[in-house]
């Protein structure tokens, strides 16, 4: 007879000195003591999980990234009259990361709330704590959807694979003139036919934080941003994220219990945060009423 062996994976180890926060309450009273320098502004972000990798999406898979420009154009392609509308490739980015497609954007909220639903919904390792991360960005680095700086990181979504950052060594004309960036110039003049034919080496190569339109419905209710990135060399690894933007360290980072997950959720929804609030689509709604009346049923 075959003996079967259940096999438990040991937790992640939590770092040292951590926020661990078991209720809503806790949660605000750890925020309160996070410094609010003068000229800058909070951004939060929650996952289920603290082991998470903070990347974007397009770069969870290699093939991904090997093909995102091939997948940019597959979708709109396959659903034309879902992007007749979208005017630069920032806002294309935006709706796609709506629909579930990896993309080099990470969702940011302005809402501490809305941060930690996500660190208390399913999705990671029960076992595991979820995280809020807190952000601090200097005001005047914050971009907007219509930034050129944003257009000229955006549009290397529609570059291939083997895109890289001319080197260094480069005088800023020399830089410009190379093909790869006289490629991106041409992608990032289809949107802005005015744009200066001149692209700032270290823009390719950062993350920034910028506000999208309010024109999505779950933006809104999210109150939602993102930090969008750049490359770092070479278009197969990620620019990182200025070591100043997070307003977290060890010692203050903040760690949600995962037992206590179930019961920070309900005292979320007395508060309005839940999934029928936070995604307003009809089908994200229904599944939020199915939820709630099967749970009163078993109860």
């Amino acid at each position: 007879m075959a003996i079967h062996i259940r096999r438990t994976r040991t937790p992640a180890i939590e770092p040292e000195g951590a926020i661990r926060i078991g209720s809503v309450r806790t949660f605000l009273d750890a925020l309160e003591k996070f410094d609010r320098p003068t000229q800058t502004t909070f951004f939060f972000r929650g996952h289920s999980n603290f082991t998470y990798t903070l990347k974007p999406s397009i770069y969870r898979d290699e093939g991904w990234i090997q093909n995102e420009d091939v997948l940019f154009k597959e979708l709109i392609l396959r659903c034309p009259n879902d992007f007749s509308d979208q005017q630069s490739t920032f806002q294309t980015l935006v709706k796609m990361q709506h629909y579930s497609l990896p993309t080099r954007l990470l969702d940011l909220t302005a809402n501490p709330l809305v941060a930690l639903f996500f660190a208390c919904t399913a999705g990671g390792d029960p076992q595991e704590s979820g995280e809020v991360l807190v952000f601090r960005v200097p005001t005047r680095e914050i971009k907007y959807f219509d930034s050129d700086t944003v257009s000229v990181i955006s549009n290397i979504s529609r570059r291939p694979k083997g895109f890289e950052v001319p080197s260094s060594k480069l005088t800023e004309k020399q830089f410009n003139a190379t093909t790869e960036i006289g490629y991106l110039l041409h992608e990032i003049k289809h949107e802005k036919p005015y744009f200066e034919p001149s692209i700032v080496r270290a823009h390719l190569e950062s993350v920034v934080c910028v506000k999208p339109k309010m024109d999505n419905p779950r933006i809104i209710r999210q109150d939602g941003a993102f930090l969008l990135f750049g490359v770092s060399g070479t278009k197969m690894s990620p620019a990182c994220v200025p070591p100043e933007y997070f307003a977290n360290e060890n010692s203050s980072r903040i760690l949600v219990i995962p037992q206590e997950k179930k019961r920070m959720l309900k005292q979320l929804e007395a508060l309005g945060i839940t999934q029928g609030t936070i995604y307003p689509e009809i089908e994200r709604v229904a599944e939020y009423i199915k939820t709630t009346y099967k749970a009163q049923s078993e109860s």
